[in-house]
């Protein structure tokens, strides 16, 4: 493997895109995703459209947490370590939206229109299946990575006015294993895949 400086990456600026789950990369290519893209359409004419989420909090940027995922060692009376387990750990992607237009708004919390207007959103948050696209992009050097993840559940989390910054509409999308992904060389299922900038040229 070589060393290669030119792959060294800030995420400065980036989005998120959505679309129903199991909704496929574009046929041409995850170099269809730009920054300021409303929406990107999967092939041509009535194909699915990935949706841009919009402004996303700079303070607290789209991250990534796993819980579990244990490795596990058992022994034998012979010897240590004979076998080793791992766990599936829980990984959940969480950010928060800072555009606070209906559209939005409804898209985040999952909440619907009310009687006077605005949305109502439920005490018990509703889990919506959706197909998530993050993208980075490095202002400075102009390289974009990306993580496809095409099955999510995706809740909305809090609402921040505390801040001296923008009002922030906080959201969880804990990931899942997907078979819209291609199965590893023994079977494995997957359940995102990793965009380097060679992939957007």
């Amino acid at each position: 493997m070589a060393i290669n400086g030119d792959a060294l990456l800030q995420a400065a600026r980036g989005t998120v895109f959505t679309a129903p789950a199991k909704t496929a990369i574009p046929t041409a290519g995850v170099k269809q995703f730009l920054l300021n893209s409303g929406s990107v359409k999967v092939g041509t004419a009535d194909t699915p459209v990935w949706d841009n989420l919009g402004h996303t909090s700079n303070s607290n940027k789209i991250s990534f947490s796993k819980d579990g995922g244990d490795t596990n060692t058992i022994d034998t009376w012979l010897m240590a370590a004979a076998r080793t387990s791992t766990e599936a750990p829980t990984i959940t992607v969480s950010g928060a939206s800072v555009q606070g237009d209906k559209a939005t708004l409804q898209k985040v919390t999952g909440g619907w229109t009310g009687d006077n207007g605005g949305v109502i959103v439920p005490i018990k948050p509703i889990v919506q299946k959706l197909a998530l696209f993050v993208l980075a992009y490095d202002d400075g050097d102009k390289l974009s990575f990306g993580l496809y993840l095409p099955e999510t559940d995706f809740t909305f989390d809090t609402i921040d006015l505390t801040g001296d910054e923008f009002a922030e509409f906080s959201f969880n999308a804990v990931v899942k294993s997907t078979d819209a992904l291609k199965k590893g060389p023994n079977g494995e299922i997957g359940g995102y895949a990793l965009f380097s900038p060679e992939d957007f040229k």
